[in-house]
């Protein structure tokens, strides 16, 4: 086994996808775990949808166990960017120039807020016809 530390930073190629994640076989030779919500800040419902066998990939040791099981993150290095890109204004924590990219779902923060704009719109549509008929 090489001197893989929690923490380090180390690329990686994914040799595997499954429901729950997918397998990077990295550098040292060794294999790690990506865990399907360690993939992206954003919602992924298919692993498949964002990493696919072959793809060269950059993550984030997150744990080590003492069987030898090597847990991982891709998220972990992009989380860094919103806090940045908030600095600049906008309103939307996550920048605006990546979010809806054809090939990733839609932001989980933009999904609920387009769900409160409905929710609220049908509330008070609700409340007026409500009204209307006392």
């Amino acid at each position: 086994m090489s001197e893989l530390k929690e923490g380090a930073v180390v690329t990686g190629e994914v040799i595997s996808t499954k429901p729950f994640g997918a397998f990077v076989k990295l550098e040292s030779g060794e294999t790690g775990l990506v865990h399907i919500s360690q993939i992206s800040s954003k919602y992924v419902e298919k692993v498949e949808d964002v990493l696919q066998v072959g793809l060269s990939v950059k993550a984030k040791v997150l744990s080590i166990d003492p069987s030898g099981k090597i847990s991982l993150s891709i998220k972990a290095l992009s989380d860094d960017r919103p806090a940045r890109d908030n600095k600049r204004g906008g309103g939307d924590r996550r920048g605006g120039s990546r979010r809806n990219n054809n090939n990733n779902p839609t932001d989980f923060e933009d999904m609920m807020k387009k769900w409160m704009k409905s929710s609220e719109e049908r509330l008070s549509a609700l409340a007026a016809k409500q009204k209307k008929n006392r």
